[in-house]
């Protein structure tokens, strides 16, 4: 399985009787490249986003508040690769290199939140 296009990790959990601590990125996280932009996108039931494509940009994302489903391909006419991440049962990072295309659907039952952190500044 080629994984060139994309990398995924567990995020760390810090257990915490008064909440835990999510612990998502450091810059010494391999993931890390630089910071250019850091947002929200909400996602609401049934509904899909994408499909984006972007020449030098590198996206690491997770999901906040429900379940989202990405799918992820090199090519556009290539079979997607297809990644579920649910806050806070499945946590994942997933680091989406550039040249990729990919999209995203929310399977939750409410509407669903991503955080994308971004290696540039959007114009």
């Amino acid at each position: 399985m080629n994984k060139a296009f994309y990398k995924i990790q567990k995020i760390p959990i810090i257990k915490n009787p008064k909440g835990n601590l999510y612990k998502v990125i450091s810059k010494n996280h391999d993931f890390f490249n630089k910071f250019g932009e850091l947002y929200f996108t909400e996602i609401y039931p049934k509904k899909f986003k994408g499909w984006k494509y972007h020449e030098k940009r590198t996206q690491i994302i997770t999901v906040l508040k429900g379940k989202v489903r990405f799918f992820l391909k090199k090519k556009i006419n290539d079979k997607p690769k297809v990644i579920d991440i649910e806050f806070p049962d499945k946590l994942k990072l997933l680091k989406i290199e550039p040249k990729t295309h990919y999209s995203f659907e929310c399977i939750s039952r409410s509407k669903s939140m991503i955080i994308n952190l971004i290696n540039e500044v959007v114009k």
